[in-house]
């Protein structure tokens, strides 16, 4: 009986029969990809927790070499040490050199990746290019190169310098030069915490000093900004006023796009703060001269910016010769500092024009939170304060040292005190209220 008739077929006709192949989905590499990720970021990465007790374990190990106890010592234990004995202030103590010697003795014939691994993290961590100890360290890794964990193979391959404390971080730097995405690219070569401290702040400079004569390029321009700030990261802080200057360093002479100044004024002030609002440290450590660049950026954006967004919520309000005018006194050089304040409409579509990254903070205006219709744009002039504000309120011009007069860069303001201070003249926008406001001033 054939298997059409309603038998069974035989083993030799089901053989014999093309049957398609099963063949199983292909795993999501993303997935993998996602998880080895979180386990390297787990366990890959070195801890930077100071020691609650760093002589307790210099003594601790001090007491082992000298009596050969190594009975129930874990490898945590010596990795911990390692990263005290080379690193500042320690690595440079008399009581530190005999630790110092034992582990690299052992580093020239150990063949633990236990042992050998967490130190190459102490050299990136202890960096030092003027340091003898880091130098010592940095050839003893050189020599076990061969006997280093996987996790090493395509960094050493990609930067063979990299245990010459001389050349190490030009190398880097040369490297990360060449690469679109700075952070993912030094991940990806197994440096899991790229702006931990050490040879990456080395690297950093050494980077900024290759890349500066091209730093007028908007794609250059961005790539060190995604540097100092990756997605998901907080901003680099050391060498953040070098990035700065760096940033700043082509337009000490000529003015740049449009794009361009738009583009730094928002990225700094979103990483690192207005400098003269929520100012954060780093601007300590920038030259006064290039300061001031990003500050007269600014004044110009917000003169513009007020006036923008005014469009927007006060349509049908006649706008074009109070901008004209103020901003003709900007661009001749007499405005010293300027602060905008809106009224709550105007507040919220401001706060819509900001990068995404930066309305949490919002300190690019003030609120102006009394009459719900006055928007105000506030300025220094030389040795006078002064206030404009929008529908009828009248220009009022303070002097700076008049100790009642509105201060620049609050988060609030209320126009009914500002009309309340005394010592102000006080001008409505009639006739030719701007031959008044300059002799005033």
């Amino acid at each position: 009986m054939t298997p059409a008739e309603g038998g069974e077929a035989r083993l030799s006709e089901m053989l014999g029969t093309p049957r398609a192949p099963h063949v199983p989905s292909v795993p999501s590499f993303e997935v993998i990809g996602r998880t080895v990720e979180k386990v390297l970021d787990r366990f890959g990465t070195p801890s930077h927790r100071p020691e609650k007790d760093p002589e307790r374990l210099i003594a601790e190990m001090r007491d082992r070499i000298a009596g050969w106890n190594w009975q129930k010592v874990p490898m945590s234990f010596v990795a911990r040490v390692g990263r005290l004995v080379f690193s500042a202030p320690w690595r440079d103590r008399d009581d530190c050199i005999r630790i110092q010697s034992f582990l690299l003795d052992e580093i020239a014939i150990s063949t633990r990746s236990g042992f050998l691994n967490p130190l190459v993290q102490t050299y990136v961590s202890s960096f030092d290019a003027l340091s003898d100890v880091s130098r010592k360290l940095g050839q003893a890794l050189e020599r076990a190169r061969d006997r280093l964990g996987a996790q090493w193979r395509s960094l050493l391959a990609a930067v063979p310098e990299f245990f010459d404390v001389a050349r190490a971080p030009q190398a880097l730097a040369r490297l990360m030069a060449q690469m679109e995405d700075i952070w993912m690219g030094l991940r990806r070569l197994g440096l899991r915490s790229p702006h931990a401290p050490g040879l990456m702040d080395a690297a950093h400079l050494a980077y900024l000093e290759q890349v500066g004569p091209r730093l007028s390029e908007k794609p250059e321009i961005e790539r060190l900004l995604a540097w100092l700030r990756p997605p998901g990261q907080m901003a680099r802080a050391t060498g953040a006023s070098e990035a700065i200057a760096a940033l700043l360093r082509p337009w000490v002479h000529e003015a740049p796009p449009k794009a361009i100044q738009s583009l730094l004024i928002d990225r700094l002030t979103e990483m690192y703060g207005h400098p003269k609002v929520n100012r954060n440290a780093v601007w300590n450590l920038v030259n006064s001269e290039l300061e001031q660049i990003v500050l007269r950026w600014l004044m110009g954006a917000d003169i513009r910016f007020l006036f923008r967004v005014l469009d927007e919520v006060e349509r049908g309000h006649m706008w074009r010769d109070r901008e004209d005018f103020w901003w003709l006194l900007y661009e001749t050089g007499r405005i010293d500092e300027v602060w905008i304040a809106f009224n709550d409409e105007g507040y919220r579509a401001a706060i819509q024009k900001l990068p995404p990254e930066a309305r949490q903070s919002a300190r690019r205006f003030g609120h102006q939170c009394g009459e719900r219709d006055k928007s105000l744009l506030i300025m220094r002039i030389g040795s006078k304060i002064v206030v404009e504000g929008t529908f009828n309120f009248k220009v009022h011009i303070f002097n700076a040292d008049n100790r009642l007069a509105p201060k620049l860069y609050q988060p609030k303001y209320d126009v009914a005190e500002i009309r309340s201070l005394g010592g102000a003249l006080s001008k409505p926008h009639l006739g030719d209220w701007q031959s008044w406001v300059r002799r005033n001033l």
